[in-house]
């Protein structure tokens, strides 16, 4: 997560943006939540205490009752029960405390004695001044007679009774006074029209029993507030607290608290909505600031994303856009068109990556020239090269094969750089030249996991020529394997370098050879002439002179070969030197053949000579060329072996390509390898197998003669016959330059531009 943070602005950003709103948004609900209790708590809070001040105010107006109905008590007109003068006294209360209605006065024997004022007709008393006077019997306070209702006016009435007593513990009767309600409700009604501009309200006065006593309603003062709204029964127990109820249609708002010393409840209701109008306008205050900090905030991440986030985007994924090969700039991509005219930080940015996009392309283009021209050196360097070079990626597939090596397989290079070319294709290709596969790749896997030598040599049956044809001819290859590093000396590849090391082991064993031969062929003339030597010198041994003469004679021979064998040695480092000096003169071809002929020890040897009579004189050297004719047909008689028959053959060209002398010498042999045709000219190469030698050699024959030959401007070459019989033929062809042809203006001879 966190990289992909550290990959992406606008995730950065939509987090920081999130750190900024989501605590705000969360002290938004905090205070939703918890000061919105806190706030409904405090208006619950404020109707408690209101009607507590209500409770207050009725307990003094009760108290007040109270302490004049003792006072009244304790009177000795009270004491004496007498009439006259309690009515004087009860005239003066009257002016004093206004809330009393009435005043009763009970003998002990529950007579009612006096009331005052005197009551209407129609109204009844109802007092139970027996069970008054019982309550009394015990009790020196005065207290509440609760419950007690008019039949008349069908008004709810509240009496406060106290003992009459003469001494101290005789009960003389009682003295009840009668509350007049209506003198609290416009205490009431002024504390409701106090409150009246924050909404409706109600004040209620209940008893013990859950009766009103007085409200502020039109209703009627003895309905059970307890049957209406039941939640009020907890004030009864003397909790303090708040309920709500539904009426008229809307939710209500009570708050009671209760009066111990007169087990009255004080109710003060409103409706709900008023009551917590200032918490439900809190509630939307902050419900629509949070929406417009929402808002406001949201607003202000688009603008910032589209004006800054989304262009810097853009500009980013142009920046993934740029390669080497592209036709158009990446700042002219339609990405870009609006930042580009921008004048701020913004278009600046735009316009320096542009800036930067060109010196790109301009290194690019630079880089590119460099590395095609330094790719065309390696490969040109590489192709050079007369090793076959391979490179393989860690993984083994190929990334590179030069010239020689493609050739080799049988496959072209564009093939083996294909990005779908699969190196087991390779892999197959060289297991089918190999002579022994399972040896070959045993070799290369120990070579490359560094358990074996790096250098590894086999033997291939076959290579494929320039023209993709397999030539079945045996190769010695050796293969050097080696690791490619960068830099850094990380392995990033490995290589092989594949050498045809045929020619270079053929020329140690040559050497090998040349040295057994040499020494062989010096040591056995050497030995030969010390031999007869040594029995010419000998005293006690008398040869006749015969003998005496053929023992020189072997001695001669055996001399000669030697000169022979150091002549040729000689003549073959002047040829590879190039200071090999011939000695040219006119002479006629078929004499020279003649000659040649009559020199060579026929033996069982047939020859035939076939030479053209419009045959030219030629100009060339003769001892060599005669050298050459020899040797040709010494080795014919050498490799046909007995009853060997030999055909020469001059023929006389004008062909623009073959303008000159063809001397063509056929036998009837076995034949020559096919693939020795060109070898046998190599020095101290000696045939074997097939055309088995009669006579000893030390294989510098045909190289002197090919090198003669070619002294001369000519060439020579060997093949086998043709038309089904068994032999070889060797061709010499030497340049119409060297023919003189008399009184023929059209002949090419000079004889300073000879050789």
């Amino acid at each position: 997560m966190l990289k992909i943070l550290e990959r992406k602005i606008t995730l950065q950003l939509l987090v920081f943006y999130g750190l900024f709103v989501i605590p705000l948004v969360l002290g938004g609900a905090e205070l939703y939540f918890f000061q919105y209790d806190a706030l409904q708590q405090n208006a619950q809070q404020a109707d408690v205490s209101l009607a507590q001040a209500l409770a207050q105010d009725v307990q003094t107006y009760v108290q007040g009752s109270v302490k004049e109905a003792q006072e009244l008590a304790q009177s000795p007109a009270a004491t004496q029960l007498m009439p006259t003068q309690l009515s004087a006294q009860f005239s003066i209360s009257k002016c004093i405390h206004p809330e009393i209605g009435q005043y009763r006065i009970y003998a002990a024997t529950g007579r009612l004695l006096l009331t005052y004022p005197q009551p209407s007709l129609n109204k009844t008393q109802n007092f139970n001044a027996l069970a008054g006077l019982q309550r009394l019997q015990n009790s020196s306070e005065a207290f509440l007679l609760m419950g007690q209702s008019d039949q008349a006016s069908k008004s709810y009435t509240v009496a406060i009774a106290a003992p009459i007593r003469r001494g101290q513990h005789q009960l003389a009767g009682m003295i009840v006074l009668t509350l007049l309600q209506q003198q609290l409700k416009p205490h009431l009604l002024a504390v409701q029209q106090q409150f009246k501009k924050n909404g409706e309200m109600r004040i209620w006065i209940m008893d013990s029993q859950g009766t009103a006593i007085v409200n502020t309603q039109s209703t009627a003062s003895n309905i059970s507030l307890i049957q209406r709204i039941p939640g009020l029964s907890n004030a009864l127990h003397g909790n303090v607290g708040n309920v709500v109820a539904r009426d008229e249609q809307r939710e209500w708002l009570y708050s009671y608290v209760p009066m111990p010393e007169t087990n009255w409840v004080v109710a003060v209701g409103r409706p709900l909505d008023d009551t917590f109008a200032t918490v439900i306008s809190f509630q939307h205050s902050l419900i629509i600031a949070l929406i417009m900090l929402l808002v406001g905030a949201s607003v202000f991440w688009f603008v910032m994303h589209g004006w800054v986030v989304a262009p810097l985007s853009r500009l980013a994924q142009a920046a993934t856009m740029i390669k080497p090969d592209q036709a158009r700039k990446v700042t002219n991509h339609r990405l870009l068109v609006r930042e580009k005219s921008r004048q701020d930080e913004i278009g600046r940015l735009v316009n320096a990556f542009s800036e930067m996009e060109d010196e790109i392309h301009t290194l690019f283009r630079k880089s590119d020239e460099q590395s095609y021209t330094r790719l065309q050196t390696l490969d040109a360097l590489l192709c050079s090269m007369d090793e076959g070079v391979l490179l393989e990626d860690p993984a083994g597939e190929v990334v590179y094969a030069n010239h020689h090596f493609t050739r080799f397989v049988g496959m072209s290079a564009p093939t083996i750089s294909q990005d779908t070319f699969q190196s087991k294709h390779l892999t197959e290709r060289m297991d089918a030249l190999v002579e022994k596969p399972e040896a070959y790749l045993e070799a290369l896997h120990q070579a490359e996991s560094g358990s074996g030598p790096q250098v590894i040599e086999f033997q291939v049956h076959g290579y494929y020529n320039q023209l993709g044809q397999l030539v079945p001819v045996r190769r010695h290859i050796r293969m050097r394997l080696f690791q490619v590093r960068d830099m850094s000396d990380r392995v990033i590849g490995r290589g092989k370098i594949m050498n045809d090391v045929t020619r270079q082991n053929e020329a140690e064993q040559v050497k090998k050879n040349l040295l057994a031969i040499v020494s062989h062929e010096l040591r056995t003339p050497l030995t030969t002439i010390k031999g007869y030597a040594t029995s010419l010198l000998e005293t006690d041994i008398e040869l006749d002179e015969a003998m005496q003469r053929e023992f020189l004679q072997r001695i001669v021979g055996e001399g000669d070969r030697m000169a022979e064998l150091v002549t040729s040695l000689l003549e073959m480092s002047q040829l590879e030197a190039g200071t090999l000096k011939l000695s040219p003169s006119l002479c006629r071809l078929d004499i020279l053949l003649t000659r040649v002929i009559e020199n060579v020890e026929n033996g069982h040897l047939q020859i035939r000579l076939a030479v053209p009579a419009e045959v030219p004189v030629i100009y060339l050297d003769q001892r060599r060329i005669e050298m050459v004719l020899r040797n040709l047909l010494e080795n014919a008689q050498r490799y046909a072996g007995g009853e060997s028959e030999v055909t020469i053959k001059v023929c006389y060209t004008h062909e623009p390509e073959e303008n000159g002398i063809r001397l063509s010498l056929e036998d009837n042999g076995p034949g020559l390898p096919v693939n020795l045709t060109e070898r046998i000219f190599d020095s101290f190469y000696q045939v074997d197998g097939g055309r088995a030698r009669s006579s000893s050699g030390v294989g510098l024959g045909l190289a002197i003669c090919r090198g003669f030959v070619e002294a001369h401007g000519g060439r020579i070459w060997a093949e086998n016959r043709s038309n089904g019989a068994t032999g070889a033929i060797f061709h010499i062809w030497l340049p119409a330059r060297l023919l003189h042809v008399p009184n023929s203006p059209a002949s090419p001879f000079k004889l300073e531009e000879a050789f």
